[in-house]
């Protein structure tokens, strides 16, 4: 055997250990990033079943005091708001809630519905403190559907939460229901109002703040003007998440 060929034998000696240590490299790294997965996963299931726990119990917390709740808002309710026609409580549900008298308390479909029923806006005010979107926003859901729904029928939910919708501040002082916001905006009684000035009450509700009559009329004229729109059947919302309106904006 020459020179030449007794150095590439040699040279194929030496590469082989070389390619095993580095098989075994990628081998011990592997079963490393394996390890590494494997606990992540664990720590994520962990993290997951302690939230499900936690969500459980503030949803048993709930039913414990949803109807006690709902009857002192209901003990609460100014008369004017029993004076409601049916007409105008229809016009109400078909804008803030169109599934309402069925759903359960959620509606994750409704072109325009959004993320807010009409459950879920009496939830806020008489389950949380001060309800901030994020994980309180998974409890209102819940609460929802498995503790306001079974707790009242759909009217008292509807008039519980009609005494209680936010409608602002003015004067330094938060403006709570229907009747109070009638009087605030309007300086009447909310069965003296007229049907465009109720709907300007219920275009409120989304950004009383941003859209009362008094400091902010031509945006809170717009967006009852999209109401309007919407009630006579001119136009549709663009998805689920279009609780502005923005389908109706040019029929407005």
């Amino acid at each position: 055997m020459g020179t030449g060929a007794m150095k590439a034998v040699r040279g194929r000696r030496n590469e082989a250990p070389k390619r095993w240590e580095l098989n075994a490299r990628h081998a011990n790294g592997g079963s490393h990033m394996v390890r590494w997965f494997r606990i992540a996963a664990r720590v994520l299931m962990a993290a997951f079943l302690i939230f499900a726990a936690y969500e459980a119990w503030r949803v048993l917390e709930a039913q414990k005091i949803a109807r006690a709740r709902i009857e002192a808002a209901l003990a609460a309710q100014d008369p004017q708001v029993e004076k409601l026609s049916k007409a105008r409580l229809d016009m109400l549900v078909a804008i803030e809630d169109p599934t309402f008298w069925a759903n359960d308390g959620t509606d994750f479909s409704t072109p325009g519905q959004g993320w807010t029923t009409i459950t879920q806006s009496l939830g806020k005010r008489i389950l949380f403190d001060d309800f901030t979107p994020g994980f309180e926003k998974i409890e209102l859901i819940l609460a929802s559907k498995f503790a306001i729904t079974p707790a009242a029928s759909k009217p008292e939910i509807l008039s519980a939460a009609l005494a209680t919708a936010y409608l602002g501040h003015k004067d330094g002082r938060p403006v709570i229901g229907l009747a109070e916001g009638a009087r605030a905006w309007w300086g009447r009684e909310l069965d003296q109002l007229t049907d465009e000035e109720f709907l300007s009450l219920i275009a409120m509700l989304i950004a009383p703040n941003a859209l009362d009559p008094l400091r902010h009329e031509a945006k809170n004229a717009e967006r009852t003007a999209r109401l309007k729109a919407l009630l006579a059947g001119t136009c549709t919302p663009k998805n689920w998440g279009d609780v502005w309106l923005e389908g109706c904006k040019e029929r407005g």
